[in-house]
């Protein structure tokens, strides 16, 4: 009697179909599981059901010169695993064949194939990084690269948005470039071939070369906007929470808050937030300061990055909430805003400004470029100034004051109607306007300029006040117009020093002026801001200059949008075909490469620009595309805030009538 040896595998079970060669063979075999079966690990285990009406003597496979025996199961099945390691060499990329044959005690034989495949997946590459920001002359681009003798069957790119999802597809149905390959592409002016702007997605890319499983990678977030009007100026390695001249403040996809160096391409490294609290990343939003940074965690936390000095500045344990920052001030409250406490980050002292156990929220802040703080809360009719010197006397809720230093500006709502008032440094209080709206965030004040919300009846208009004391109509549309605001800077990126004023309306961003029309800038992405003489946006991970009408259509006739940018450095993108493990800080040189000269654009050809296989999976948008508070605060007078607590001390707190026209 035969002794069968039993050979197990731990990789792919592999079963071959045996079917009679010839027409009087006795023996037969039936089908259990599929062919072509991917080769997982080091071994192939067949096995195969064979029959006879004669006893089944012996059964066999071969592979690649390799021959083993299969053994019976017992139950009309036969099992082996041909171990890879006795082939001498790796197995190249590609199908092969395994042969079954299978012999009854008369001799009587049949035998099948059965194919397996070593296989690697296609490599898939694409040219946008998470946060990026799709912007004019910059197109996606895809492509599917299989390892030979492999070909790319179909290639799938999704955008996701809250307003819809966007494909790109290619099946293969026609003539490629690259034989082998497969390639999707925006086409601009092809219906359903380009995706709109003014939209944050999620990029979902499948490729496969007709085996399973799907090559799948998921990127995001990529916001897009094509506004001619924005001129890019830097990148910075994750989404840009705050800037100025010479740093970003940002969140990357890693969930690590860093300062970046515009000029040295250095990065600090403040916090790395755990995954646990990566749910709440959208909460997390920051400030530069003179010597580093301050920022509200994901974990509740509030910490600190001051002259290289890590601090905690509040535990979660007490829910403090970050509220104002300029300079070497923070205002922060604890306990859902029953305390409010004011914070010097070089020394990290605390001094208690309010407290008042089971008020009404919210407790609001504003610190001037000298650090002199005004606040107000629900309970209190007035503003409280340095010194407490009091501010206005009105009934209702008294929402967020906002000080440029010379004046402080400041709204009541009475439960339907927002008004709005002005206090200068001579101590004189103005009546602003009223507006249909509990919004807090309805007044920006800047360089003696303050633009307000003030109703037609119908709607939100845009108003300015200017430093002479005239007051202009800025906007005029049918629906109502808000101001672009962005935590830690409500009240402060909206005016130019000339008294230019940025606001949004039916998502999309302008900037008017007195006695002229708003001009469109572009979408309501991201955060528009004034700052050293230039507007200026943020959207994801890239800084925006606003260019005039004039100057973007002299650039886009001069060269066009996408020759520019290659003639702009844009081909140093390739160094990032890499991906970053969690557990890796990616060097601050490799960063840098990304970032562009002023007014480079990013582009890509079927090139080695396509960035590879960066794979994310982080979903949803992460962090508000905003900038935070800039080092150089407010503008204003050198000593405004000096004068301005002078003339408080003798203002008269007895309630003004309002004069109305």
């Amino acid at each position: 009697m035969r002794t069968y040896h039993r050979h197990t595998g731990t990789a792919v079970a592999l079963t071959v179909f045996l079917a009679a060669q010839a027409a009087d063979a006795a023996v037969t075999v039936n089908i259990v599981q599929p062919n072509d079966t991917i080769i997982e690990g080091s071994t192939i285990s067949v096995r195969a059901a064979a029959s006879s009406p004669d006893e089944i003597y012996y059964v066999e496979a071969e592979f690649e010169g390799l021959t083993i025996e299969l053994t019976p199961t017992g139950d009309g099945y036969y099992e082996g695993a041909f171990d890879l390691g006795e082939l001498g060499s790796e197995l190249p990329y590609g199908p092969y064949v395994v042969t079954v044959n299978a012999y009854d005690t008369f001799g009587e034989g049949a035998s099948d194939e059965g194919i397996v495949h070593q296989y690697a997946p296609p490599t898939v590459v694409w040219n946008v990084l998470p946060h990026d920001t799709l912007t004019a002359g910059w197109r996606f681009e895809a492509k599917c690269i299989p390892t030979p003798p492999y070909e790319c069957k179909e290639l799938l790119a999704q955008f996701d948005s809250p307003s819809g999802s966007y494909q790109f597809y290619n099946g293969g149905w026609s003539p490629q470039p690259v034989p082998g390959r497969l390639y999707v592409k925006e086409a601009e002016g092809t219906r359903g071939n380009w995706l709109p702007s003014g939209q944050t997605y999620t990029l979902t890319i499948s490729a496969n070369v007709g085996l399973v499983p799907n090559v799948t990678r998921k990127v995001g977030p990529i916001h897009v906007d094509r506004s001619p009007r924005l001129t890019a100026v830097q990148r910075a390695p994750g989404t840009i929470l705050d800037f100025d001249a010479t740093r970003f403040l940002f969140l990357d996809y890693l969930r690590r808050v860093g300062i970046f160096d515009r000029n040295t391409h250095q990065i600090t490294w403040v916090e790395t937030i755990p995954e646990w609290a990566a749910p709440q990343l959208g909460a997390v939003y920051g400030a530069l300061t003179p010597s580093g940074s301050v920022h509200q965690s994901a974990t509740g936390y509030i910490l600190s990055w001051a002259d290289g000095v890590r601090r905690q500045v509040a535990s979660a344990t007490i829910t403090p909430r970050l509220d104002a920052v300029n300079g070497n001030t923070a205002v922060w409250t604890s306990y859902n805003d029953d305390w409010a406490h004011e914070h010097t980050l070089s020394t990290g002292a605390n001094r208690t400004l309010w407290y008042n156990p089971g008020s009404r929220s919210p407790f609001q802040a504003d610190v001037s470029a000298s650090g002199g703080v005004f606040f107000g809360t629900y309970e209190s009719a007035s503003i409280v100034g340095p010194g407490n010197a009091l501010l206005g006397d009105h009934a209702g809720n008294l929402q967020r004051p906002i000080t440029d230093g010379t004046n402080v500006v400041g709204r009541w709502w009475d439960g339907m109607t927002s008004s709005s008032y002005l206090y200068t440094a001579e101590g004189e209080e103005v009546f602003l306007g009223d507006s249909l709206t509990n919004n807090s965030a309805g007044l920006l004040a800047h360089a003696g300029y303050a633009a307000f919300l003030k109703s037609d009846g119908d709607a939100n208009q845009i108003w300015l006040r200017t430093p002479d004391g005239e007051q202009h109509q800025i906007s005029d549309f049918p629906k109502s117009s808000r101001f672009d605001q962005a935590k830690l800077r409500v009240g402060h990126d909206g005016i130019s020093d000339a008294g230019e004023v940025l606001f949004l309306y039916e998502g999309k961003r302008y900037i008017g002026r007195p006695g002229g029309i708003p001009e469109q800038i572009n979408t309501d992405l991201g955060h528009g801001r004034w700052l050293d003489g230039s507007w200026y946006v943020t959207i994801g991970n890239t800084l925006f200059e606003v260019s005039t009408p004039a100057s973007a259509a002299a650039r886009l006739a001069a060269a066009g949008i996408e020759e520019l940018a290659r003639e702009e450095g844009v081909g140093e993108r390739e160094v990032l075909s890499t991906s970053f493990a969690e557990s890796e800080a990616p060097d601050a040189t490799v960063w840098a490469r990304d970032l562009h000269e002023p007014d480079a654009l990013p582009v890509s050809a079927d090139g080695a620009e396509l960035l590879g296989d960066v794979d994310t999976d982080t979903g949803a948008d992460i962090a508000p595309a905003g900038a935070g508070c800039s080092t150089s605060g407010p503008a204003g007078s050198a000593g405004g805030t000096a004068a301005l607590a002078a003339a408080l001390a003798g203002l008269a707190l007895a309630r003004r009538s309002r004069a109305r026209s």
